[in-house]
């Protein structure tokens, strides 16, 4: 009898947390999806503005979310055509690290033959992509693709790559 009572409590609870975890990571999607439409659009009636006519709609565009915790929970979204840099000097790189392990221009992020990739710019430190149990050095340019950790100095960062539909905007 307190079996089956034990059984069905802990089975609510189960369900329950997955629930809030599937509620938390849809709620975190919604947000980088947020700032792909805002940016996207931004470049768009930029694009209208100079070229003086009406921006194409449709089809479907790559963007890049990078997250990591520091004090705070962080989080990047970016447009690979355009590329990223990520280092410790604000001037020189869109991502800025306050960290001691980090050099003043420590990585980039690009696409390479249509995909995501990472370079290493000569950092003191290096660059690492964690990938499931693997842990390997940047060397030359290296693939990313969604779900790897990049380790920058003593920073972890996820990468999500995702499509956003133009459609929307």
């Amino acid at each position: 009898m307190w079996m089956g009572v034990i059984t069905a409590v802990v089975l609510a609870a189960v369900i329950a947390a997955a629930y809030v975890v599937r509620s938390t990571e849809k709620a975190e999607m919604q947000k980088y999806y947020d700032a792909a439409y805002k940016m996207i659009k931004e470049n768009c009636l930029n694009n209208a503005i100079r070229n003086q006519s009406a921006p194409s709609y449709g089809g479907h565009k790559t963007m890049v979310y990078l997250k990591w915790k520091d004090e705070q929970k962080q989080g990047f979204v970016f447009d690979p055509d355009q590329g990223t840099r990520i280092g410790r000097s604000p001037g020189e790189n869109e991502i800025c690290i306050r960290d001691g392990a980090v050099s003043g221009r420590h990585c980039v992020i690009f696409l390479s033959q249509g995909r995501l990739a990472v370079k290493d710019l000569h950092s003191a430190n290096g660059t690492w992509i964690i990938r499931g149990l693997r842990r390997r050095a940047v060397d030359t340019a290296e693939y990313l693709l969604t779900g790897d950790r990049l380790v920058v100095g003593t920073l972890k960062i996820k990468v999500t790559i995702f499509t956003f539909d133009m459609a929307y905007l």
